[in-house]
């Protein structure tokens, strides 16, 4: 009997061979339906039960075999059910309720078919179970009430009457779910393993008991330069260093000697692909089988030739440190005399710091002090420059006035050469008043007090109202505005007035400087994570030692530039988070570049993340 067969199972086989149960494989494993019980299948496996006992008076008493049976039965670890020869249910045990999730009155008479897939029932009549009598450990698949599936293993037995009639059959069946799960989490394991064994980031390698190689991970083969075909089989020792090959084969045959499972690391020289000798510490880990023999030697391989070397340059620097320090000794019992002496005139130095340092606390008050009144007047001048500003454009603006009204004759009949001078007038007043607006505006930049007015922005519009501002000054000159702006810019969150103004005062620029009858060019695209402006010109050029300098305030006012705009220019794209330059090359003209970024420097309410202008 098998141990791992059910009690009923292994009764029945014992029968068996005492010649109480005969089967059919043909002619064998088949139990036996005597004829006057054929009318009542429910009971035929109890029944066949008690007439073996009046059979053979020489059997064991086992008491009662219906009842022993009967209780085997109901309370089995294992589900029992019993078929008609329709193949549909007609007896089982109380697991099978369990196991199944099915009433009594939904096992009773069920095609014992519907419990199984069709593709597990499909390979189960493939079988040819009632040909064949009982089937051990067949391994398939059965349908829980919920529709779940479960593994199973069944023994299948074929129940026929006294002439070899089927009558129906038998089926045991165990739930191997469990073990499945096992099986499925083993196998998961060893999978883990082997990943690990192959990944690692250390050569590893497996050794017979001999020595003999029987496996290597990936690391182990790319630092010897082998695949792993090419050394399996091959001794361990074959990649040991020349002079240690006895020395190692010796030390591993006490290894396997001693049986211990580990015996601690040690060091030995390997010759890898290219020939170089390293130095490793392995570490070897012994397995062993039922017996206590080794099965395997499962070494790992720490490459230790960089701390070696290391460890023999610190030898040779200690060495030399220490002669070193021998003689310095010498030297420096001589010189702490004169340290001794130098002391005391360090300590005289020190208290002359000292009188030296209240000076200069003092002078730094003073300079705080200063700094202080030197804020307090750039504040004044902030104001001064604000009301002075105002009260100077309200006269302008009233000196313009009265300057077009006696240019409408409003006020009487002007001669040709009044209109001349008025013409004058006005065009120094427009020069004067953009004069007092840039000076004030260089001053909200220097202060950080400049207001920006973010919005969402068309950067084609942008440029289009810039150029047209421009038109007629340049139209004055006879000068072509050029325009080649990237059709795919996105919309960008800026102050579009400050930037209008920046384009503004680059064209003007352009306009003042190109000659007459020529072209001036204003490009625009998308680079990266920017926009860039560009706006050429074909002037006289700015010598290379002066570009640097031209956005500079101070610099502007020493060459008599006649505006502040390229000052205010880099204060705005500063401002926004953007960066201008030019590129000049005298005779041949100027090009002025800016670069806004497109992720806002500024929210939509005006927020300020930052001021980049200094």
């Amino acid at each position: 009997m098998k141990k791992e067969d059910p009690e009923i199972i292994q009764t029945l086989r014992q029968e068996e061979r005492m010649g109480k149960l005969h089967a059919h494989t043909p002619g064998k494993h088949t139990i036996i339906i005597p004829k006057e019980l054929e009318e009542e299948p429910l009971d035929s496996i109890f029944t066949i039960l008690r007439h073996r006992k009046e059979e053979d008076i020489k059997t064991i008493d086992l008491g009662d075999p219906i009842q022993k049976y009967r209780i085997i039965f109901d309370n089995s670890a294992v589900a029992i059910m019993l078929t008609d020869e329709n193949e549909r249910i007609v007896h089982w045990n109380n697991y099978t309720e369990q196991l199944l999730g099915l009433t009594r009155e939904e096992l009773m008479m069920r095609p014992v078919k519907c419990l199984y897939p069709p593709e597990e029932w499909k390979k189960i009549r493939s079988e040819n179970i009632r040909q064949k009598g009982i089937q051990h450990h067949m391994e398939t698949k059965m349908i829980r009430k919920e529709g779940t599936l479960i593994d199973v293993d069944i023994s299948l037995s074929v129940l026929k009457d006294h002439i070899g009639n089927v009558i129906g059959s038998i089926g045991i069946i165990k739930d191997n779910s469990q073990n499945k799960q096992m099986e499925q989490s083993l196998r998961a394991s060893e999978e883990k393993f082997i990943q690990l064994y192959e990944k690692a980031p250390v050569p590893y390698h497996t050794l017979a008991p001999d020595g003999t190689i029987t496996d290597v991970n990936e690391k182990w083969c790319n630092l010897f330069g082998c695949i792993k075909e090419e050394v399996i089989g091959n001794p361990i020792f074959d990649y040991i260093h020349g002079d240690e090959q006895e020395t190692a084969k010796a030390s591993f045959k006490e290894k396997i000697k001693s049986k211990k499972s580990y015996t601690g690391g040690h060091e030995r020289t390997y010759i890898i692909k290219n020939g170089e000798p390293r130095v490793f510490v392995i570490h070897d880990f012994f397995s062993f089988n039922e017996t206590g023999g080794i099965l395997s030697v499962y070494s790992t391989m720490e490459d230790v030739t960089g701390r070696k070397k290391i460890e023999e340059e610190f030898h040779k620097a200690h060495y030399w440190l220490d002669k070193k320090v021998q003689e310095r000794t010498g030297d420096l019992s001589k010189e702490n005399q004169v340290l001794k002496k130098r002391s005391n005139e360090y300590k005289r130095t020190i208290g002359e710091l000292h009188v030296q340092l209240e000076k200069i606390q003092k002078s730094q008050k003073k300079v705080e002090q200063q700094n202080a009144r030197l804020k307090k007047l750039d504040h004044i001048k902030s104001n001064f420059l604000n009301v002075t500003s105002h009260e100077l454009r309200t006269s302008m603006a009233t000196i313009r006035g009265y300057v077009e009204v006696f240019l409408m004759k409003s006020l009487g009949p002007i001669t040709e050469e009044q209109r001349r001078g008025l013409d004058v007038i006005l065009t120094n007043t427009d020069r004067l008043d953009q004069l007092i607006q840039d000076t004030v505006d260089v001053s909200h930049l220097e202060s950080g007090t400049m207001k920006f007015i973010p919005e969402k922005t068309d950067i084609s519009r942008l440029i289009q109202t810039a150029t047209g501002t421009i038109q007629p000054m340049a139209d004055v000159k006879q000068i072509t505005i050029m325009k080649e702006i990237d059709e795919n810019l996105p919309e960008m969150i800026i102050d579009q007035e400050r930037i209008k103004q920046v384009l503004v005062n680059l064209l003007r620029n352009a306009v003042n400087v190109s000659p007459e009858g020529s072209r001036i060019s204003v490009k625009v695209n998308k680079e990266s994570e920017e926009v860039v402006f560009e706006v050429r010109d074909l002037g006289q050029g700015i010598p290379k030692n002066k570009q640097k300098k031209i956005f500079d305030i101070v610099y502007q006012i020493d060459s008599g530039i006649e505006n502040l705009g390229f000052t205010i220019a880099q204060g705005v794209v500063l401002s926004h988070g953007g960066n201008i330059w030019v590129d000049s090359e005298q005779g041949k003209g100027s090009i002025f570049r800016f670069t806004l970024p497109i992720a806002p420097l500024y929210d939509q309410e005006g927020k300020n993340q930052k001021s980049c202008y200094l």
